[in-house]
């Protein structure tokens, strides 16, 4: 397995959460590559292969929530001046913030990361849930007081969703929307 490439050190705690997100999908793929199912549809062996599937893979949402906090992470190292903090320290899906930190001269930085993906059939726009949970995280960072605010997404999809139908809103509040992934940010600000 070749090495996660970084533009900042992993801290330990990182390094080894993300270690067992590879470990999990080295143990998914593996299975699947000698999983005994063809296209005779045995239901016995689509249930086996299923619940297989399930148990490795656990909660794989928050291994990809993880390795979103970690680019973001990484997005405001490289932006501002932190004190190193540990994105694996506070658990996935745990109340509050996703990103609540401040700069070397104290100034407040906070962000919500999404890894979500449109749920719509045309693409065009997010399903009700997706739009609700959006809506309720535009509105924690609108709520809260500090000099930098952040929407990170993980999708270029969910980015130009967001851009297009969200983005009025997320300048009106004065937020950032980041796309995160491959090193790559794309920023949209008033």
């Amino acid at each position: 397995m070749t090495p996660l490439t970084n533009t900042t050190k992993l801290t330990q705690n990182e390094s080894e959460a993300l270690k067992t997100t590879a470990k999990k999908l080295c143990e998914l793929r593996d299975f699947l590559n000698s999983c005994p199912l063809d296209e005779n549809l045995d239901l016995r062996r689509l249930k086996t292969a299923v619940e297989q599937v399930q148990e490795i893979q656990g909660n794989l949402a928050n291994d990809g929530s993880l390795i979103a906090c970690v680019l973001a992470r990484q997005f405001l190292q490289r932006r501002f001046e932190i004190p190193a903090f540990d994105a694996a320290a506070k658990p996935q899906g745990a109340p509050g913030l996703d990103v609540d930190v401040l700069t070397s001269s104290q100034k407040r930085i906070i962000g919500e990361i999404k890894t979500t993906v449109p749920y719509e059939r045309n693409r065009r726009d997010l399903g009700a849930n997706q739009k609700a949970t959006f809506i309720k995280d535009f509105e924690k960072l609108e709520g809260k007081e500090a000099p930098h605010k952040f929407f990170f997404v993980t999708n270029p999809l969910t980015h130009e969703v967001v851009s297009v139908r969200y983005g009025k809103r997320l300048r009106d509040g004065n937020i950032e929307l980041v796309l995160l992934g491959g090193g790559e940010v794309s920023l949209i600000k008033s």
